[in-house]
């Protein structure tokens, strides 16, 4: 039963990133901003370090294409990037000390560059005609703040959460 439950957080924070879009990211103080939640992002960042990098880059390929299909118009977009964004993660995580504070500013890079990476492939196929100053200005700098303040408030969760699972299959 324990082995279920990871599957299952993943999928209520990805499920969570839409109901959140359409409540909160959609309500008219919020219109002068694209807001995009990225806690899946987030929470894959907490899994590269604490967990396994490994299982996070395959959680990644199955929560990319989930993402593709439904929310994308080009498929393999976010399932390259989300493994790609969990590899750099951890690799960067062996340079530098393992805390919250390192762990959160990680899972803020891994933000921008999928967002970065999104635009950029938008930017080549024209499926956006978005400048990089009005991308900037109306969407990466307040995606950037969103999901700073999803990291902050889940960080200890989900530290505590992957140290469990690391520590149950150690134990396996």
């Amino acid at each position: 039963m324990k082995r279920f439950v990871l599957p299952i957080l993943v999928l209520v924070v990805f499920m969570f990133e839409s109901i959140f879009v359409n409540f909160v990211a959609m309500a008219s103080p919020w219109r002068d901003w694209i807001l995009s939640p990225h806690f899946v992002v987030v929470v894959l960042a907490f899994m590269s370090v604490y967990y396994h990098p490994k299982q996070a880059m395959l959680y990644g390929v199955i929560l990319g294409f989930m993402y593709d299909i439904a929310f994308t118009d080009v498929l393999g977009v976010y399932a390259l990037g989300l493994p790609a964004v969990c590899y750099i993660v951890s690799k960067l995580m062996k340079i530098f000390q393992q805390n919250t504070l390192i762990v959160i500013c990680m899972s803020l890079l891994a933000v921008a560059i999928i967002e970065f990476y999104v635009y950029g492939i938008n930017s080549i196929i024209n499926i956006s005609d978005m400048t990089i100053g009005r991308f900037l200005q109306e969407r990466f700098y307040a995606t950037i703040i969103l999901n700073a303040i999803f990291a902050l408030i889940f960080a200890f969760p989900l530290q505590r959460c992957f140290q469990y699972f690391a520590k149950f299959i150690d134990e396996r």
